[in-house]
C-alpha cells in the first residue's frame, strides 16, 4: 500500500507513517521515516504545483494533515488570523485534493483521506477561525466525494478530539473531576487511524475519533 502523506511531519503522521510501508511525504521539514520527502517551502499555490510535477506514481491514499490553530473571535475580527486559518485548513486541502484528482495520482478505488477536527462541530468561543474553517472543509470535502462516486476515488474525513500535542493544547482543554485534561490516547487513536486508512469499503464517510466515557468512533 502506498501513502502519500502531506503535512507529513506533524507527530501524528509521522506516527503512523512508521507503521505503514512505502508512504511518501510532502513537508516543510526533511523527514527521515518516509521512503521520499519532498521538502516544500510553503503551502503557496505555486510551490504545491511545483511539488505535484515531481510526483510522478500513484498512490492508494493520500493522507493530507494541514491543519492551523490560533486563538480567534468573530467579535475581535482580525482579518489576518482569518485568512491563515482559511488558507491552511481549508483552501490548501481542497487545493491539494484537486492537483492530486486532475494529475491522476490516486490508484483505483484510492482515496483521500482529510484530518479535520471535533472542533468543526464546536461553537467554543475563542476557536472562531479554527472551528469554522474545518467545518468548511467537512463540507467542501462531502461535495467533491459526490463528484468522485463515478470515478472510483474515495474521499473521507477523519475528525479526531484533543490529542496531546502543541496544536491540541492550544485549541482548548476539557477539566474533570480529578483535574486532570482529557487527551485521547495516541497510540489507540493511530491504531484506529491505520484501520480506516487500510479499509478500502470506506466511502463518504465523516469518522469521529473522541473521548466520551471511553475513546469512541463514530462513522456516519
Amino acid at each position: 500500500m502506498k501513502n502519500l502523506f502531506v503535512g507529513g511531519s506533524s507527530e501524528i503522521a509521522k506516527k503512523i507513517a512508521k507503521k505503514l510501508k512505502f508512504t511518501e511525504s510532502v513537508s516543510r521539514t526533511k523527514v527521515s521515516i518516509y521512503n521520499k520527502n519532498y521538502l516544500i517551502k510553503n503551502y503557496s499555490k505555486n510551490n504545491i504545483i511545483k511539488i505535484f510535477k515531481k510526483i510522478n506514481k500513484k498512490f492508494d491514499n493520500i493522507i493530507i494533515f494541514n491543519g492551523y490553530f490560533s486563538n480567534s473571535f468573530i467579535t475581535n475580527y482580525d482579518e489576518k488570523k482569518f485568512n491563515n486559518s482559511f488558507n491552511i485548513n481549508f483552501k490548501t486541502p481542497i487545493y491539494i485534493a484537486y492537483l492530486a484528482i486532475n494529475k491522476k495520482i490516486i490508484n483505483t478505488n484510492g482515496a483521500i483521506f482529510f484530518i479535520s477536527s471535533i472542533a468543526a462541530e464546536s461553537s467554543k468561543t475563542g476557536n472562531a477561525f479554527y472551528s469554522i474553517s474545518k467545518n468548511c472543509l467537512n463540507f467542501a470535502a462531502k461535495i467533491l466525494g459526490e463528484e468522485q462516486k463515478k470515478r472510483g476515488v474515495r474521499i473521507n474525513i477523519i475528525s479526531i478530539g484533543l490529542v496531546k500535542n502543541k496544536m491540541g493544547k492550544s485549541v482548548w482543554t476539557i477539566k474533570i473531576k480529578n483535574n486532570k485534561s482529557i487527551y485521547l490516547n495516541n497510540n489507540k487513536l493511530i491504531s484506529q487511524m491505520i484501520k480506516i486508512i487500510k479499509n478500502k469499503n470506506i466511502n463518504l464517510k465523516k469518522i469521529i475519533i473522541k473521548w466520551l466515557t471511553s475513546l469512541e468512533f463514530i462513522i456516519n
